[in-house]
């Protein structure tokens, strides 16, 4: 027996050292693994803690995304009512329940008390002006349906009306309130949900790129991350006297939305560019399309203050350079061009990296404007000289960038008569 003992403590002491073995191994593949960079964004653990640091605002709700939601009820007189709704979502899942909270002053809540029944309905961008007005305007002073000629159709399951010309209305059977202080929250047990048929996809969800759902927060409602529409002003779209000083947007495609919300500005801000969104910009110049995959490009991106005066100096169309804070040079490199007379080919492939900075620039809230140097001689040789370029870079435009000061705005440059179908005339 005494001789097991032993042997069975020298397998435990074995066993325990190789676990430790194994622990300090994890431990050093963890440590190493911590450093490398974990996408092309060259996102690694020092660079998160770098940028953890925080603030502290208050007693703020900085949840997002916050819907923006219509709540449909009917008055005791049978009035059909709607009031935009912020402060709601699901809260559980069997039943499905969707919380909503109201003050007491709304006539949704005098509605909703005395029917115990609500609808949830969820708009698109298009809607945004018509949830602004419904969020605005109270249901005490005017009949919210008749003035934006909206159809309040009786939900099948339950005594209150959704809008027909939304794209998604759930009804809800109210199984709880709770007083939770400005606000009463109101439990809705979800009774059906009906959506447009051109929105589901095949496997039975909602397709949201096409219906492209309203976010609201306190500066402006979002779509993708696309600013549509101010809150407390889109509603001035229904009121002869007022017009809105942020106009709504209504796009149904988030790179559709970026691509004509593009604008050449010329006016910028103190605020400096970072040398990540610089590279970030080059990246998504990189990522443009290119003839036999040459990539005959080369891109300086510039900071320094004396040396984008030199440039807006010489360049006589660049003034704006004095103002922006960065530029990016986009030159070709003819030592990878392809041969003969389609080394041309470089000023269309430079032409579209160019084209990319351009709208990756609108898409991360900055703002920048094309300006040409060749095939101008004389701005060529002003720009390698300024830059030290060698003979084989050909500089192709210089781009300011900066934070805009909000001036320039997008131009509609659509003209139906340069569109033509299948063939020039019969």
């Amino acid at each position: 027996m005494k001789n097991k003992a032993q042997v069975l403590n020298i397998l435990l002491a074995i066993i325990i050292a190789v676990l430790v073995y194994q622990i300090t191994e994890l431990e050093t593949e963890t440590e190493t693994k911590s450093t490398l960079i974990v996408s092309n964004d060259t996102i690694s653990t020092s660079t998160l803690a770098s940028t953890s640091e925080k603030k502290s605002v208050g007693v703020r709700g900085h949840i997002m995304p916050k819907p923006a939601l219509v709540i449909g009820s009917y008055g005791k007189d049978g009035m059909p009512n709607m009031m935009a709704a912020a402060w709601a979502g699901i809260c559980n899942s069997n039943p499905l329940s969707i919380a909503v909270s109201i003050r007491r002053s709304r006539l949704s809540f005098e509605n909703i008390m005395h029917h115990k029944c609500f609808t949830v309905n969820v708009p698109s961008v298009k809607h945004v002006a018509v949830v602004d007005y419904v969020g605005m305007i109270s249901g005490h002073d005017e009949n919210k349906f008749e003035k934006l000629d909206l159809t309040p159709t009786k939900g099948e399951f339950i005594d209150a009306p959704y809008i027909e010309e939304f794209p998604i209305v759930i009804e809800c059977e109210v199984t709880d309130s709770f007083d939770l202080g400005s606000h009463v929250q109101f439990i809705g047990k979800v009774i059906d949900t009906k959506v447009n048929q051109n929105l589901i996809k095949s496997n039975g969800y909602v397709d949201i790129e096409k219906l492209q759902p309203l976010i609201f927060e306190e500066e402006f409602y979002y779509s993708f991350g696309i600013a549509v529409a101010q809150p407390w002003d889109a509603h001035k779209l229904f009121i002869d006297s007022l017009k809105p000083k942020f106009m709504p947007k209504n796009y149904e495609n988030a790179t559709i939305a970026n691509i004509h919300e593009r604008k050449s500005v010329r006016h910028f801000t103190t605020k400096s560019v970072s040398k990540e969104q610089l590279e970030t910009l080059v990246k998504a110049g990189m990522a443009a399309p290119t003839a036999m995959n040459k990539q005959p490009w080369a891109f300086i991106a510039s900071t320094d203050r004396k040396l984008l005066d030199q440039l807006a100096e010489e360049l006589p169309h660049a003034k704006m350079l004095f103002e922006a804070t960065s530029a990016i040079t986009v030159c070709g490199d003819l030592t990878k061009t392809m041969e003969g007379k389609s080394s041309e080919y470089w000023i269309q492939d430079c032409s579209a990296a160019t084209q990319n900075i351009l709208l990756a620039v609108e898409s991360m809230g900055l703002g920048a404007v094309w300006t040409g140097v060749y095939p101008n001689e004389e701005r060529i040789q002003m720009v390698k000289k300024l830059l030290n370029l060698p003979d084989h870079i050909v500089p192709l435009c210089v781009i300011p960038i900066g934070y805009s000061t909000g001036e320039d705005k997008p131009k509609d440059k659509w003209k139906e008569e340069n569109l033509k179908w299948e063939k020039w005339g019969n």
